[in-house]
């Protein structure tokens, strides 16, 4: 059984999407099917939220009614200073456990969670408790309350933290549930799958949106950095080949010093040399200064015949 608490900005989406009331354009931007919505299964639902167009007119008007007093701050988008006035609980079985249960026993199976939740938090308004079928993988409930917590005065506030109160709230309160579910289901043996585990709050919906942004800059840094890396590579790849070339250039440059050293010739009679050689009007043995990397066929120590 997980919680999460949410301000009243983004609890109308959240409520919204649990009671499947959102306009779906874009499938991919949901984890269900529309189509299969219809086999989800309402446990309990205040048929007073389709009265109102929004969850913060519902809330506003139920403070009202009910007289519930103390802060409530519901029209700030500072997540910080805004109260807490959705407390949404999710509550999931192992593959195993599910699969031994009949549709009708998976229903009785989720009732008791929601049953456990009311003897936990007596004080709390019930808005809407259902089973959903319609998305992948498990069948699981989603239970939502207005997080009313009952001060010695008698006062009615909302307060979520003076009924969660305590460090290692969430851990005494996995135990209470597993030992509930266990004596509702001795027969099942049920097990936790990790007793010591810690249970740390969960993000709020826009601490996740931000995460995401953040985890989606970095995979684009990442991205672009690859890219990066990929193209000085490449340039990398052309220095080598351009210090290849000029060490072949510098090779040849050598070969014709010691040429003309030896033939008693200057640059510019070894470039006119070249140049009659390439008509065809002579035969020099002189290394081809346009191809330095063909193996020479002539022994350059040979005199080459003059051009008459």
């Amino acid at each position: 059984m997980t919680c999460e608490n949410y301000n009243c900005t983004d609890a109308n989406s959240v409520e919204r999407e649990q009671e499947r009331r959102l306009s779906v354009k874009d499938l991919s931007k949901v984890n269900y099917d529309p189509d299969k919505s219809d086999k989800n299964v309402i446990l309990e639902h205040d048929k007073d939220t389709d009265r109102h167009k929004t969850f913060k007119e519902y809330v506003r008007v139920y403070k009202e009614r009910e007289g519930i007093t103390g802060r409530f701050n519901i029209d700030t988008v500072s997540d910080r200073n805004a109260t807490k006035v959705l407390s949404c609980f999710v509550m999931s079985g192992s593959r195993d456990l599910i699969a031994t249960m009949t549709r009708t026993e998976q229903v009785y199976y989720f009732k008791s969670g929601l049953e456990f939740l009311k003897q936990e938090y007596p004080t709390f308004h019930l808005v809407d408790a259902r089973i959903h079928y319609d998305e992948k993988g498990l069948p699981h409930m989603h239970a939502s309350f207005l997080p009313i917590c009952e001060r010695e005065n008698g006062d009615r506030v909302f307060n979520v933290s003076q009924c969660q109160k305590g460090r290692d709230y969430f851990k005494g309160f996995q135990e209470r549930f597993y030992d509930f579910m266990r004596e509702r289901y001795p027969e099942k043996c049920l097990e936790r799958t990790d007793p010591e585990q810690e249970h740390r709050r969960k993000m709020s919906v826009k601490e996740y949106k931000e995460n995401k942004d953040f985890e989606r800059e970095i995979e684009q840094e990442r991205q672009r950095l690859l890219a990066k890396n990929e193209k000085l590579k490449d340039i990398e790849q052309q220095m080598n080949e351009a210090y290849e070339e000029q060490e072949r250039a510098q090779k040849h440059l050598r070969e014709v010093e010691r040429y003309c050293e030896r033939m008693g010739l200057s640059i510019y009679q070894y470039e006119k040399q070249c140049f009659m050689a390439e008509k065809g009007f002579c035969d020099y043995p002189a290394p081809e200064r346009h191809n330095p990397d063909r193996q020479q066929e002539h022994d350059i120590e040979k005199e080459p015949d003059r051009c008459p």
